[in-house]
């Protein structure tokens, strides 16, 4: 892609990383998001297919843009890196609820390019925590990886969604590493 498409693409991101900071994912206007980024809605639409294509590409995007904002954990087992690793992600989220909100809403979209980014964001992230548990010694780590994956999404669900204390959200996440623990070869 050329280097003036590029920039036109990433200012409709931008964009529409400005309206998700200012609004709920609902009462964003794709019309809006257009204009804020200075190009035509027919422009933004050969970019993304649709207002939840846009928003699937801005949460992958929030979510590359945090793993790399965030320091590096110093060396450590794998048991250790996964319990680092699960609560950077719950912490992110407590940060900026709105994403996980958007995660949550985007999950019911039948358009196959958003479905395409939100497989590749959790496979990205079970292939970690799997790493993690294989360095460790954890029998069936990519079991262990999708539970704990699973157990943190419902746990962020209660989380953002009903008050859970995010406290809880972390004290729980670490019983089930601790519980996997006692797992390993």
């Amino acid at each position: 892609m050329p280097a003036f498409k590029r920039a036109r693409r990433q200012r409709i991101i931008d964009a529409a990383f400005d309206a998700l900071e200012g609004q709920e994912y609902e009462r964003i206007r794709i019309s809006e998001i257009a204009r804020s980024a200075d190009v035509a809605l027919g422009t933004l639409y050969r970019y993304f297919s649709s207002k939840e294509h846009l928003y699937a590409v801005v949460l992958r995007e929030w979510a590359e843009r945090d793993h790399h904002e965030r320091r590096r954990p110093p060396p450590a087992s794998g048991l250790e890196r996964a319990r680092i690793r699960i609560h950077a992600i719950v912490s992110a989220f407590e940060r900026r609820p709105q994403y996980f909100k958007l995660n949550i809403l985007l999950q019911a979209s039948a358009d196959p390019e958003v479905q395409a980014v939100l497989a590749g964001l959790g496979a990205r992230a079970r292939m970690l925590l799997a790493s993690d548990f294989e360095a460790a010694g954890v029998r069936e780590p990519q079991d262990a990886a999708a539970m704990l994956h699973a157990l943190g999404h419902s746990l962020l669900t209660s989380t953002v969604y009903h008050g859970r204390p995010v406290s809880e959200t972390h004290r729980l996440v670490d019983r089930f590493i601790d519980l996997y623990a006692g797992g390993a070869s």
